[in-house]
């Protein structure tokens, strides 16, 4: 009898080894998982076993020399935690192959587990279904053709809606813009002039040579502001012009004969010019810019005024 009882205890005792086994074997198969969930060569993961049938109350850890060496992983730390969703075993670890890798046998708490497996994945695997490139992407996904699509049909839309403003109602007043800014330069290029000579006169150049160049420009000035040959007029001929500048405060015919009727009068007489004449004629000329800059001014407010020219009476 107590050798029949001996062997029965023999047998059960192997019985709950293997099955003990076995049941760790399930677990892995079944219910183990990594964190990070995808693990590549040399990174530090977590294996995870959870362990519904173990019942120890406290967590236990074992020392990483406890366990056997391995050339393919490092194992940093294994423990037995007790979680509020079961006991589940944890092993720290580092692999440095890839490919399914074999943990070493782990004892702990009484328990050995065997044939735990992780799965490493390497960025350098050359395995077909690595090296399949990816469907080709959607012609919006690529960066910038957003921008040039809806760029391009933008700029379409304003050059059409630039185009029938410009037929219907532009022409008119682009003329009006274009004739204001073409006074506004003349004027200005009148003004450099006036101040040149002002200059000029007060570094002590010669006189006549100032009075020369003043009526020279001055008649080219008139020319091109009234459309008109002026520079080929006499004095006289600029009393007979008629100026038609929308009732402006603007010198008229009267002013430009009498000017040119002195300057060729200084200019001709074979005396000596002193520098008063010339301050004197230098003086007129900016007070008929000044009120002519004035007249301009009004015209840029009330765009319906009709635009300034000349015409030979």
């Amino acid at each position: 009898m107590k050798t029949q009882k001996k062997h029965l205890l023999v047998l059960a005792l192997l019985f709950l080894w293997g099955g003990t086994g076995a049941f760790a074997q399930n677990w892995q198969q079944v219910d183990a998982y990594m964190i990070p969930t995808k693990v590549y060569i040399g990174d530090r993961a977590v294996y995870v076993l959870p362990l519904p049938g173990y019942s120890g109350q406290v967590n236990v850890e074992i020392s990483p020399a406890q366990i056997l060496s391995s050339p393919e992983i490092d194992i940093h730390r294994v423990a037995i935690e007790r979680r509020p969703g079961g006991n589940q075993l944890t092993v720290d670890f580092s692999a440095y192959a890839p490919g399914i890798l074999a943990l070493p046998s782990i004892s702990i708490a009484g328990e050995t587990f065997n044939g735990l497996t992780i799965e490493i994945s390497s960025i350098l695997d050359s395995s077909p279904v690595s090296m399949v490139l990816s469907g080709p992407a959607l012609p919006l996904a690529i960066p910038g053709t957003s921008l040039l699509v809806y760029g391009t049909i933008s700029a379409s839309v304003i050059i059409l809606l630039l185009t029938l403003w410009g037929l219907l109602w532009g022409r008119r007043q682009l003329n009006t813009w274009l004739e204001i800014w073409k006074r506004r330069r003349l004027l200005v290029a009148m003004w450099r002039i006036e101040k040149r000579l002002r200059r000029d006169l007060a570094k002590g150049s010669a006189k006549r040579e100032i009075l020369d160049t003043l009526s020279f420009e001055f008649r080219s000035f008139l020319a091109y502001f009234y459309n008109m040959n002026c520079r080929a007029m006499t004095a006289s001929e600029f009393g007979s012009m008629v100026c038609v500048d929308g009732g402006s405060d603007v010198p008229g015919s009267e002013f430009l004969m009498d000017f040119f009727n002195r300057c060729d009068y200084i200019r001709f007489s074979g005396g000596i010019i002193n520098g008063e004449e010339t301050l004197g004629m230098l003086g007129e000329i900016r007070l008929f810019l000044r009120a002519l800059e004035r007249t301009m001014r009004k015209k840029i407010q009330s765009p319906e005024a009709a635009s300034p020219s000349a015409r030979s009476a």
